[in-house]
């Protein structure tokens, strides 16, 4: 989605302050170069206070003041906190999980398949459009919120679940087959004897069911979409604030949720992303998050939410702020918004900082973005709307993801899916090589190097997509665990990797978790962690064999010619270093270029809408760094000098350099 402006936000809730400010808050946010809030997602309760009465007082508060201090708006379906008189009259709207149904409180806990839920979500999303549709500031609708499944298992869910069974394998031996419910005397004669999901001790039901919970969230938003295309204007857009698996920040794909397909029915993808700071702050969770959302819908994405000081070690050092905002522009973002403006004064959220603090008045946080919109807004038209082309792309998957969680490598030290993605994205991220991801329903043409993490779950028809991507020349690297099973989790009856054997040359019958394992990559060793499979070479290169008293006669990396591809197998999982080593010998004979610099400096490129190339160059250390620059003539943008050819710059701490360049 193009956009004239960069938006510059926050999501603001008049229905929380303390007391009436409206027109404070609204007058600082147009002194500060703010020019878009968020509204209405979190306040069901505020619009509906009883059953059938509706209040929407603070909605037009907030768009009058919109509207007065010209701030464009965004407004969200508020249908994932249901309000407390719609629980009372129906509580099984609550997601029954394996512990019974959830307690009235939380947010993300309806069952998505209630038909109760149901009406009374169409009932205020259509009361909210028929307020909403025709007010000039409202540029866009934002479905739900990061939306959920909690789990869901009530009767009438699973049985859902079953017809969806039944259409898919109307012959029920065969689905006694496929899901192999011979073990343990699980085989269902009827499907009228289908037992409670919740109780499985079938990994690949398990599963199929988390896959059909995801199909529930793709079809919800579907639904929301359509609704609000009632209503909307043709210059207005449809997105979602999608998230990421989470340890104690933004980590990896979302589990809950496919986004890729979710993503069909909007115009534009938003993203939440929240990320360590301080001397934790490296950019690297912004820009797998930034990958994330840029994949999802091919282009341009908005952030919808990062964090101004969010929790209490993430209050950034001066000029973080800052060079997080470039970093999500330099990512391909055509938005940087905040949760939140103000900081709450009540409930769950109270320390989860916005851009003021509790005492509500300019404090340093706001300074600097102000200072921040200040300094980008001469040369706001050279960054908007980014075009990025990566060479590399990687190949993620929901169902190999869950798959790994259900057969885990390690009951005491699984190796989970996010990590082994993580490992490889950020390897690349340190060595300044940008990447795009792709799912399996994607096309691989136009990258030169596909990177095929642990594709646990494969189809044949994805097996052979990869197959016929390097035999048309491509260049791959696919990585332990992939092919292992089918889209049900059956697993393979023949030599894995499945289907691909003669393609990579090799084959494995054993694995097994290393202890005091090393691997050899151009003379230098690095660890083996979590899981290695025992390779046994016979039509190709071994790169690399265990160094280990048992296993060196087997081999651990290995490489082949397939048609006018090249493919590289790598059979264990290993330290950062090691794949950084990895990347280093495979990526160049691909045509990928591997800048002469690294993390700390990154380098993230694009070209704007002016047909130049614009390179941002961060420092994310406390260090002075230096840049020796390798790029045409360009002109750094900050400053307006010029940057000449093979000219030595020196970046402050936490400082950056934008380079447009001007020789063509």
């Amino acid at each position: 989605m193009r956009v004239e402006n960069i938006l510059f936000g926050a999501a603001y809730y008049d229905e929380y302050m303390p007391y009436d400010r409206i027109e404070e808050d609204f007058k600082l946010m147009k002194d500060g170069g703010f020019n878009v809030i968020r509204i209405a997602e979190s306040t069901w309760s505020t619009w509906e206070p009883e059953e059938g009465v509706f209040d929407f007082t603070h909605l037009h508060r907030m768009l009058d003041a919109a509207a007065k201090y010209d701030l464009k708006v965004i407004i969200g379906t508020p249908t994932y906190a249901i309000p407390a008189w719609l629980y009372k009259k129906h509580p099984d709207i609550l997601a029954v999980g394996k512990k019974g149904p959830e307690l009235y409180g939380h947010r993300q806990l309806n069952d998505l398949t209630n038909p109760h839920y149901l009406k009374y979500a169409e009932r205020i999303i259509r009361k909210l459009m028929e307020e909403v549709k025709e007010h000039p500031q409202v540029i866009g609708y934002q479905l739900d919120n990061e939306t959920r499944s909690a789990g869901a298992a009530s009767p009438e869910t699973q049985a859902l679940f079953v017809r969806k069974m039944k259409e898919k394998y109307p012959d029920i031996e065969a689905f006694n087959h496929e899901f192999g419910l011979d073990y343990w005397s699980n085989r269902i004669g009827s499907w009228e004897d289908f037992p409670d999901i919740r109780g499985t001790i079938n990994g690949s039901l398990s599963a199929a069911y988390k896959r059909f919970l995801r199909d529930v969230i793709t079809e919800f938003l579907a639904w929301q979409a359509d609704i609000v295309r009632e209503y909307k204007k043709d210059n207005q857009f449809i997105t979602h604030n999608f998230d990421y698996s989470w340890t104690t920040h933004s980590f990896g794909i979302q589990p809950e949720v496919n986004q890729f397909d979710a993503a069909r029915c909007m115009d534009v993808a938003g993203v939440d992303i929240y990320h360590p700071t301080q001397d934790k702050l490296t950019g690297v969770e912004i820009a797998f998050g930034g990958a994330v959302g840029r994949s999802l819908k091919k282009g341009n994405y908005l952030v919808l939410e990062t964090e101004a000081q969010g929790q209490t070690d993430w209050l950034a050092y001066p000029g973080q702020l800052r060079l997080q905002a470039y970093s999500h522009l330099a990512s391909g973002a055509n938005s940087v918004m905040y949760w939140h403006w103000h900081s709450i004064h009540n409930s769950f959220e109270s320390y989860w900082k916005g851009i003021l603090s509790h005492d509500l008045l300019p404090n340093a946080t706001y300074k600097e973005l102000s200072a921040w919109r200040k300094e980008m807004l001469p040369f706001e038209a050279k960054l908007r709307n980014l075009k990025k082309t990566c060479g590399v792309a990687i190949l993620v998957d929901n169902a190999s993801l869950t798959g790994l969680d259900e057969f885990p490598t390690n009951l005491s030290n699984p190796l989970e899916y996010n990590r082994i993605l993580r490992r490889i994205y950020d390897s690349l991220y340190e060595m300044n090589i940008e990447c795009d991801l792709l799912s399996v329903n994607d096309s691989f043409d136009g990258f030169s190097f596909l990177i095929v993490p642990a594709l646990y779950s494969a189809s044949e028809e994805t097996l052979l997509k990869i197959k016929s991507y390097i035999e048309n020349g491509g260049h791959a690297l696919i990585t332990f665990k992939t092919g292992f099973s089918d889209e049900e989790l059956k697993i393979y009856h023949d030599a894995q990797p499945h289907m691909l054997t003669e393609c990579i040359g090799a084959a494995y019958d054993q694995f097994t978790n290393p202890s005091d394992v090393t691997i050899s990559i151009d003379g230098k060793s690095y660890s083996v962690e979590n899981w290695m499979e025992l390779l046994r070479p016979a039509d190709c290169e071994i790169l690399a064999s265990y160094e280990h008293k048992y296993w060196k006669e087997y081999a651990a990396l290995t490489c082949k010619k397939y048609g006018r591809g090249n493919v590289c197998y790598l059979g264990c999982f290993m330290e950062k270093d090691g794949f950084k080593a990895l990347f280093k010998k495979l990526l160049p004979p691909s045509g990928v270029t591997l800048p002469s610099y690294a993390f700390p400096l990154i380098r993230k490129s694009g070209t704007n809408e002016e047909g130049n190339l614009i390179q941002y160059f961060f420092n994310y250390s406390s260090e002075p760094v230096r840049l020796h620059y390798t790029g045409k003539q360009a002109v750094n943008l900050l400053t307006g000098e010029t940057i000449s050819p093979d000219e030595n710059k020196q970046l402050a701490p936490w400082d950056l350099i934008i380079a447009e360049e001007t020789d063509k």
